[in-house]
């Protein structure tokens, strides 16, 4: 969270801030700095840090409190802008992508929503019809029959009646526009059908 919308830096901003490289902030002033500033809470990849708490520190300064209590100007990640909402991670993105939600703002290679943003997402039922989670299935799913397996069963009868010739893989490939292995298949299935009625 980025509270009320306070300017952040990561790893490398702090480093040019101290002016000098990441690789010699990381060997010679990293462990320090660490020990001292904490990183904003819910930033990770990359870790941020306050700019007021960076120049304190640089500066050799007590670091000054961030805000405390929840504000709308909050800045938050899609995981607690979920938790405030009272939705999972990927929904947020997915509102936001389908226009349900704002866009967010993009900070440090990640978006961020506002606090007042998730509040408003609290109040809506979920536009998405997927299967509620631990949901099973009282009834069985209908298998739906292949009606050209039907009719090649009717064709293979009436060839074993002598009322028609009897057909080939080839002729039902051509007959269906499939392959020729598909209209095996519709054969074996026709067949399967036959012995079992």
């Amino acid at each position: 969270m980025i509270p009320r919308g306070r300017p952040t830096l990561d790893i490398h901003e702090v480093a040019a801030r101290a002016g000098v490289s990441v690789a010699t902030w990381r060997r010679r002033h990293h462990q320090a700095f660490a020990a001292a500033v904490q990183p904003l809470p819910g930033s990770v990849r990359p870790l941020i840090y306050d700019a007021a708490q960076v120049d304190a520190h640089l500066a050799g300064e007590p670091l000054p409190p961030l805000p405390s209590g929840p504000h709308p100007g909050d800045l938050l990640t899609d995981s607690e802008a979920g938790a405030i909402a009272g939705v999972t991670a990927s929904t947020v993105r997915a509102d936001a992508v389908n226009g349900l939600m704002d866009r967010g703002t993009e900070r440090h290679g990640r978006r961020w929503w506002t606090r007042a943003a998730a509040e408003a997402r609290a109040g809506r039922e979920a536009q998405y019809k997927g299967r509620t989670a631990g949901a099973k299935d009282l009834a069985p799913r209908i298998a739906r029959t292949d009606p050209r397996i039907r009719e090649v069963a009717a064709i293979a009868e009436a060839a074993e009646a002598g009322q028609a010739q009897p057909v080939t893989a080839a002729q039902l490939a051509e007959r269906y526009g499939v392959s020729t292995r598909t209209a095996e298949r519709l054969m074996a299935k026709a067949d399967e059908a036959r012995r079992t009625s």
